[in-house]
């Protein structure tokens, strides 16, 4: 039913008005060519653009959508709309994701597979930023264990934006037709809620969390209602005409120089964002009625107008999108930490190239769709969806198919040779292990980790809210009536000997809980940045005294230095002591500065690959300590590193009998650590405080 003119007249008031403006295009085109120059030549410095890029999309949408529902009493063509952005945004992303995908297959070493599969499905689906918050994988500059899907999270965050803000538009509409006010006027009262929200949200993450603080959708929501907002005050914000030359090279300047001055991967979208977006607020404002290409010749909008900036705008999402898989390949391929001037003059040469081709046979030839009559266009949009749906579809069946099964994978460990793989037992045998194949494969190793990881039951590392509270992890096949209850207690170091202490439990029927937080161990409190840890250890203390617990098994000492004991931890193991539990005190297990499966994917020799021997200290230094009465120390090194007495050998080996030891620098996988159990059992065997479990 049609709209009474009159209401569609009230609901239209003040709407931000429909015109090019060539300012705005140039302002989008340098914002990401500063990102580009800025990974290339700023150390990987953020440089604000990103913060523009989002800002000039909530600018755009918002008047787009918003004239659109208030001309039809409430209502968005979505297919329409979603065709355009399939057209526009989708395809071009999910070409490059595509490429990335092969060249990563083939050039990235294939400890980094699994991880390529998952970053490249939630790229093509628009979660890339949750993956990488998911994955623990903070932004950062480009280096050799730097994901080349990570320029994803911003397009992810504006992708999600897409799908959310015609409800607001609609909304607004639906809203103001009630109160018999303008659509606008509602829109702006929506997107200052937001604005605000998302603004106090994005200080509150990053007080405690920088590193999810940048990649959320929720922190980052106040840049895109900036922008809309913008659009929304529209020509009711203008500045004189005396004012405008300055203040629009004042904000160019701004635009520019933001990288220079900011570090905004520590700042951003905090307050200091602020800075990019203030730059694009200038620019716009300083504008003239007839649109920055109308102004004088000598003024920023007009400079931002000319030709050659448009030429760069057109090709910038393309530049955006092939600059960074190309400066993350280089890297591999040419085996360096960073990039020079020569090579990253390369690479944007490179990249402009392919952007001119996307953009040429590609990215416009998609656009021109927009431009045909009313009925084809309606057909081409219809098609540019059905493609884009099929080719999503198929995209995500083919990545299942073709990646690898993390259920298949896990459950194969329980059934390998013990003879010809038995890994630390091999400390027992009086033959030689036979040659074989390392297990689990380079490919699939990083699947292979404790049990408790895959169900997500630990507590999580940092200092967010709720990380001090404890989480207990179940043993699923604990025997109804068991002989004692066993505690896997801290930081992983605990929960990695995980599947050690199920098998010796399934022996001598204990029950096997796994009470942990990352990166947290008893007395690590003494970092000042570990506030949370130092709660969690107190609610630990508090947990166990109302729990009937036989034995706490938790690290004793660290070797990610020359080893050590903390400070702190002796008052925290006589307070297990005092609540009357047994406590088995670990020594530390060697550490390594790289990653030991990548460093055997690209050639290095298990020898060469394995943590160095230097960090262990003559004697283990809990031997020689005061210890509370139930308390004992225990050490496996000589398991898992037999060449620990050897002074012809720099480091432990990365393989010990056919098993690889470690799935990352420092952590044992799965059926390492099980090969581990008859190791404990004879250090345990050794101790008599310790017989009644061993029964």
């Amino acid at each position: 039913m049609a709209l009474q003119q009159d209401t569609v007249a009230v609901l239209s008031r003040g709407l931000p008005e429909r015109r090019h403006r060539s300012e705005l295009h140039g302002v989008r085109g340098l914002a990401l060519l500063g990102v580009v120059v800025f990974h290339l030549f700023g150390a990987g410095r953020v440089s604000g653009g990103i913060d523009i890029f989002l800002a000039v999309s909530g600018f755009l949408f918002t008047g787009m959508l918003l004239r659109e529902a208030a001309a039809s009493g409430g209502r968005v063509d979505l297919l329409r709309y979603f065709g355009r952005l399939v057209r526009r945004i989708l395809v071009p992303a999910a070409l490059v994701a595509v490429v990335i995908l092969v060249a990563g297959l083939a050039v990235l070493p294939v400890t980094q597979h699994s991880q390529l599969w998952a970053e490249a499905r939630a790229s093509v689906l628009y979660f890339e930023n949750f993956e990488l918050i998911n994955s623990q994988l903070a932004y950062g500059a480009a280096g050799p264990d730097t994901s080349p899907f990570q320029h994803f999270w911003s397009l992810s965050v504006q992708g999600q934006f897409y799908l959310l803000w015609p409800l607001v538009a609609v909304i607004a509409v639906v809203v103001a037709q009630a109160v018999k006010t303008s659509a606008a006027r509602i829109m702006t009262i929506l997107v200052m809620i937001i604005f605000v929200a998302s603004f106090g949200y994005a200080i509150y993450v990053g007080s405690y969390n920088q590193d999810e603080a940048y990649l959320m959708t929720t922190t980052r929501a106040w840049e895109l209602a900036f922008g809309g907002l913008l659009a929304l005050a529209g020509a009711a914000v203008r500045l004189p005409k005396a004012l405008r030359g300055p203040a629009g090279w004042v904000g160019v300047g701004l635009i520019a120089t933001c990288g220079v001055f900011l570090d905004g991967a520590q700042l951003f979208p905090g307050p200091w964002a602020v800075w990019p977006l203030a730059g694009f607020t200038l620019v716009m404002i300083a504008a003239g009625p007839n649109g920055g290409d109308q102004d004088p010749v000598w003024s920023a909008t007009r400079f931002l107008s000319n030709r050659p900036l448009a030429w760069i705008a057109d090709r910038a999402y393309g530049l955006y999108l092939w600059h960074w898989p190309l400066l993350i390949f280089y890297l591999e391929i040419r085996d360096r930490e960073a990039i020079g001037i020569r090579g990253a003059l390369v690479i944007l040469g490179v990249a402009i190239i392919l952007a001119s081709l996307m953009y040429k046979f590609v990215e416009n030839p998609l656009q021109q769709t927009t431009r045909h009559a009313p009925s084809k266009g309606l057909r081409s949009n219809k098609s540019a969806v059905v493609i884009g749906a099929s080719g999503l579809a198929a995209s995500g069946i083919i990545m299942s198919l073709l990646s690898p099964s993390l259920e298949e994978l896990n459950t194969t460990y329980a059934d390998i040779d013990a003879e010809l793989y038995p890994g630390a037992a091999q400390y027992f045998s009086e033959t030689p292990t036979p040659a074989a194949e390392m297990f689990p494969a380079l490919e699939d190793i990083e699947q292979f980790k404790p049990d408790y990881v895959s169900k997500g039951c630990g507590q999580k590392m940092g200092q967010d809210p709720g990380t001090d509270e404890v989480t207990v992890c179940e043993d699923a096949d604990a025997p109804d009536s068991p002989t004692a209850t066993i505690v896997l207690a801290a930081g992983s170091h605990a929960g990695h000997i995980e599947a050690a202490f199920k098998t010796l439990g399934k022996k001598y029927g204990w029950e096997v809980l796994i009470v942990t937080k990352s990166s947290c161990v008893f007395g690590w409190e003494e970092n000042p940045d570990q506030s949370r840890c130092g709660q969690w250890n107190e609610n630990f203390i508090a947990w166990l005294e109302n729990h009937e617990v036989d034995l706490v098994v938790t690290p004793g000492t660290r070797l990610d230095k020359p080893e050590y004991v903390l400070d702190l931890a002796p008052q925290w193991w006589e307070k297990i002591s005092q609540t009357d539990t047994d406590l088995m005190l670990v020594r530390g297990t060697p550490r390594n500065d790289v990653n030991i499966p990548s460093c055997l994917a690209e050639g290095g020799s298990v020898q060469e690959c394995g943590p160095p021997k230097d960090r262990f200290a003559a004697k283990n230094p809990l031997s020689e300590m005061d210890l509370p009465e139930n308390a004992y120390s225990v050490d496996v090194n000589q398991y898992v590193c037999p060449q620990i007495k050897n002074e012809n050998v720099a480091n432990c080996d990365a393989v010990v009998g056919n098993i690889a030891v470690w799935y990352d620098k420092h952590h044992f996988t799965t059926p390492f650590s099980q090969s581990l159990a008859p190791a404990f059992e004879h250090e345990m065997q050794k101790e008599k405080g310790f017989s009644y479990l061993l029964r």
